[in-house]
């Protein structure tokens, strides 16, 4: 499969992007939250890649050479507390089925981790769902390597 990835342009791409929610919230598995609960914080934290935030980042869309988009990733500056500095951080990737194991992943990172170079950052970090475990395999491979665990309690 022959594709780029540019960044995102218009009300399109955010249609698409929005509509890679239902395949992001199916793989969250949140035991202490309830369905609405994990639907609700999905649309949310999606639509915060566009709000007007102090805080500098970018959407990257893989897009085929017949202009299907296939998949995205948004990438923002964060914080590294350990090392106190500013670092990259993907907040969002999704690749659409279709695209599974064609490299789009791939390449979506990459632009990540060079947007997050060009601003001079020394690391990027990322959250994944416990109850991912393709998308850690993913990571995992990509050269992510887990440093920190949380876990959560229902009071």
């Amino acid at each position: 499969m022959t594709f780029k990835v540019r960044p995102e342009q218009d009300e399109a791409d955010r249609v698409f992007i929005r509509g890679l929610n239902a395949r992001l919230r199916g793989v969250i598995n949140a035991p202490t939250h309830s369905r609405t609960e994990v639907e609700t914080f999905q649309e949310r934290f999606t639509a915060s890649a566009w709000a007007d935030l102090e805080v500098d980042g970018t959407t990257f869309v893989a897009v085929s050479e017949q202009g299907q988009r296939l998949g995205y990733v948004n990438v923002r500056e964060s914080a590294d507390e350990i090392a106190d500095e500013r670092c990259g951080y993907i907040a969002l990737l999704a690749v659409a089925k279709e695209a599974e194991s064609e490299g789009v992943g791939q390449s979506l990172l990459r632009a990540a981790e060079e947007w997050s170079k060009d601003k001079g950052f020394k690391r990027i970090a990322l959250d994944v769902f416990a109850s991912n475990s393709r998308g850690q395999r993913f990571y995992e491979t990509a050269g992510f390597k887990p440093e920190t665990l949380r876990v959560v309690k229902r009071l």
